[in-house]
């Protein structure tokens, strides 16, 4: 159970997905794979990571900070780019 101590609750997704032109080698050995096993339909596979987050507290530097570790630590930014969508917990 989240404390309320500091205000609102928040679930954050984050999505981190490789660059359009950067090569995946691990989404290319899935789609062969995915081929062999007869789905030949698959044209391609893009392998990324998906994180929840929950966070306590709601102030303006919140949303920013998250930005930040985004970028800092969660995703390597020469070769991913990563998404940050929140959503209100409701308890």
């Amino acid at each position: 159970m989240i404390s309320r101590k500091y205000g609102e609750a928040m679930k954050v997704k984050v999505v981190v997905m490789p660059k359009a032109a950067v090569l995946d080698p691990q989404g290319n050995a899935v789609r062969d794979a995915m081929r062999h096993l007869g789905m030949p339909e698959v044209r391609s596979v893009r392998i990324g990571k998906y994180m929840e987050i929950d966070v306590e507290g709601k102030n303006g530097e919140l949303e920013s900070r998250l930005h930040g570790l985004c970028r800092d630590l969660l995703s390597n930014p020469v070769i991913e780019d990563y998404e940050l969508k929140k959503t209100e917990e409701s308890r």
